[in-house]
């Protein structure tokens, strides 16, 4: 029996294998705005690269991951999926979000995928950190291709919070400058 042809097979196999384990996403966490005090801000989620150096009959089904963000400066607001995407937050527990394509979104050579967006109310301002968590023993995180490994789906940003005057304070220092203009004005003017 020639053995030649299957351990070309085999090798070819492997080949394969090793080309679609070393694919990793690039996640993207994007603020789509300014974050002010008082106000809301939505956080982008996409994928950069999603299918490079996979197959091309290859296929995304899912992904999921952990909320992480300072609570101190953000009030997390809700997790909304793109379009083609189911939301399976519901199922997934507290703090864990996802969504689901079946068929799955197939590799068309996108350059960027838009998987959802996160919205926020900014409490005070600073540096808020947000953090997107593959958890690898959560078999409902990360990124599941059809064809490929699970890739981790990890991102994290330092979002800069503005502190903004509220309306009333900002009325009143203005109101404050206007008579102190005022007296000052009017003692220039008796002396």
């Amino acid at each position: 029996m020639n053995f030649k042809p299957l351990l070309a097979a085999a090798a070819l196999a492997f080949a394969s294998l090793a080309a679609t384990t070393a694919h990793a996403a690039t996640v993207s966490l994007t603020a789509a705005g300014p974050a002010k005090v008082g106000e809301g801000v939505d956080l982008l989620i996409s994928l950069v690269d999603p299918f490079g150096g996979l197959p091309s009959d290859e296929e995304l089904l899912s992904f999921g991951f952990r909320l992480s963000y300072d609570t101190t400066k953000l009030s997390f607001g809700s997790f909304t999926a793109a379009a083609g995407w189911d939301d399976d937050s519901p199922w997934l527990g507290a703090g864990t979000f996802g969504g689901s394509s079946f068929p799955g979104v197939a590799n068309g050579g996108q350059g960027s995928l838009l998987l959802g967006t996160l919205h926020f109310d900014a409490l005070q301002g600073g540096l808020a950190q947000i953090s997107l968590i593959t958890d690898a023993r959560n078999l409902n995180h990360g990124l599941s291709y059809l064809w490929s490994d699970v890739q981790p789906l990890n991102a994290s940003l330092n979002l800069a919070v503005s502190a903004v005057p509220e309306p009333t304070s900002a009325l009143l220092a203005a109101l404050g400058l206007g008579a102190l203009g005022f007296t000052t004005r009017r003692r220039k003017t008796s002396h």
